[in-house]
């Protein structure tokens, strides 16, 4: 069932975002022993750099882009959490492993692959556009609550060429 609301789901996109300081990421992991990690979707390797150092090898990093799974990897993040993993779990797992394990190449080799599905499962406010591609799968009935609401034609079609590109939709 589609609704429509006055205002875009994309008005939604620029909200002010506040990131835990490293220091009380560092304060929360040593004093709070059920505080184990941490979903870092600032966009910034740096970052994950910053949080390792504070931390140490026992705090879990994840990632929270899919896109940006092998830099954080790279300078200390443990994995992701996946949005693309909602159609492609077997693949997302395999880069992560195979990345984990030394096989670069490989690990690359999938990123590349599922490159701009990563980037275009963003196209607009998260889930609308998981839920438009399981749809468009046909796992799902494609269904919103307000204030979100289907999306655009033109990002439909995108992203339905994306699916159809990284071959995940036959027709």
């Amino acid at each position: 069932m589609q609704r429509s609301c006055p205002l875009s789901s994309t008005a939604f996109r620029d909200v002010a975002r506040v990131e835990i300081g490293v220091e009380t990421v560092h304060r929360l992991a040593a004093s709070c022993k059920n505080v184990i990690g941490i979903k870092e979707a600032g966009g910034n390797p740096d970052r994950v750099s910053q949080l390792r150092a504070a931390t140490g090898g026992e705090f879990t990093i994840l990632c929270g882009d899919d896109s940006l799974t092998l830099p954080f990897m790279a300078v200390g993040a443990d994995g992701v959490v996946s949005v693309a993993s909602n159609i492609i779990p077997r693949e997302v797992a395999m880069m992560v492993k195979a990345y984990a394990m030394g096989k670069i190449e490989t690990a690359q080799k999938i990123h590349e692959k599922f490159f701009q599905l990563f980037k275009n499962l963003f196209l607009e406010t998260n889930p609308i556009p998981i839920k438009a591609a399981l749809a468009m799968l046909g796992a799902i009935e494609e269904e919103y609550r307000l204030p979100l609401v289907a999306m655009s034609a033109k990002n439909r079609e995108v992203l339905r060429g994306t699916l159809h590109a990284c071959g995940l939709l036959k027709t």
